[in-house]
């Protein structure tokens, strides 16, 4: 999830705290401080991002939306961004209500993150399972301005005590989402009979700039079969997809009987890369984006002078328009090891060295 809309959820959420709890307190927070300390607290988590200039695969596999992003943890991260505004005086007498308000935004966060396709560690250091319900893009204009309405709204109704209500807004939205998803299920037709004769389940991944377009996903012969699906057009979300800058196509995205499925292999088709590709996936320093991945493709190989690399990607981030956002593969010169490193984000081919 994008910072404003963690921001925004955050502030949301601290005007929600019961009242029991701010008469306990000396004095109470006026409505625009606890905007900002919820605010705060609602993009902390997202605190772990120090992390990863010391090695970008490693934070992907194994540090990031970890501890941080933990509900074990939560509470001690709350506590220790009270201890923190208690520095600022106004706040000094404040420390449960503080507590209270940090802990509200963390668990924000972590509920929030939820909802994307990258997965969040919910009980970290405990367990490693991932929790991911893949609902919404990384950035959802159309989720964002419903928390900025629900946020309006609580402001505005403060003083009353169906302030609450407002707070469906949002929750509708992702109903809306999750019916849309289901009728993207139902319409969508496999892309050969022996692709619907797999056990393996059909997968949908959220879309940039819209909750009508989807990525389908199915495995078979050894390889993922990928399309790109949109239940109706979206000329919002299109108008906002050019605003951005990237170099997104949205004439990619075509009705289920329109579809076209496209074929990517883990192993290179071609038998001259194979040998190199075999090795750099099986190795041993290659072990992290493995650990990270859970739609692994070949993404290419190249060949310069006396230097090979092997390059994989995610096919959950493949936008149509838009290069890959995690590349990452192995590079050796003759007589060398291979050497793990990644294409930078949004980056032609500007390849990065890792340990």
């Amino acid at each position: 999830m994008d910072t404003l809309t963690h921001m925004l959820i955050g502030a949301g959420i601290a005007q929600l705290l019961p009242k029991s709890i701010q008469r306990a307190q000396i004095q109470a927070f006026s409505w625009q401080q606890k905007a900002v300390i919820g605010a705060l607290a609602g993009i902390f988590p997202d605190i772990d991002y120090l992390l990863f200039p010391l090695d970008p695969l490693a934070f992907l596999a194994y540090w990031h939306r970890t501890h941080t992003h933990s509900i074990f943890l939560a509470p001690l991260w709350a506590w220790i961004l009270a201890l923190l505004w208690r520095q600022y005086k106004p706040c000094r007498q404040q420390t449960l209500l503080l507590f209270w308000i940090s802990l509200a935004g963390i668990l924000s966060h972590i509920i929030s993150d939820s909802l994307t396709i990258y997965g969040t560690r919910w009980f970290s250091p405990l367990l490693n399972y991932q929790i991911s319900w893949d609902l919404l893009f990384v950035v959802d204009i159309y989720f964002t301005l419903s928390i900025l309405v629900t946020l309006i709204l609580l402001i505005l109704l403060r003083h009353k005590p169906f302030r609450a209500c407002a707070c469906l807004i949002p929750f509708a939205y992702l109903v809306l989402v999750i019916v849309l998803k289901s009728a993207a299920y139902n319409r969508l037709a496999s892309p050969e009979k022996n692709l619907a004769q797999t056990s393996a389940p059909l997968i949908l991944v959220p879309q940039p700039f819209s909750p009508f377009y989807w990525q389908a996903i199915k495995v078979a012969d050894k390889a993922f079969y990928q399309a790109y699906l949109k239940l109706t057009d979206d000329n919002l979300g299109n108008k906002l997809s050019q605003l951005s800058g990237l170099a997104f196509n949205h004439l990619s995205y075509r009705l289920p009987g329109q579809i076209h499925w496209h074929r990517y292999p883990l192993m290179p088709d071609n038998p001259d890369w194979q040998t190199d590709a075999e090795k750099v996936w099986q190795h041993e320093k290659f072990s992290a984006f493995r650990d990270f991945t859970d739609y692994p493709v070949f993404y290419a190989y190249h060949q310069q002078a006396k230097t090979s690399c092997v390059w994989f990607s995610d096919l959950r981030y493949h936008w149509p328009g838009i290069v890959p956002t995690f590349r990452f593969g192995m590079c050796k010169k003759v007589g060398d090891s291979w050497q793990v490193v990644r294409m930078k984000y949004l980056s032609q081919g500007q390849v990065q060295k890792l340990n």
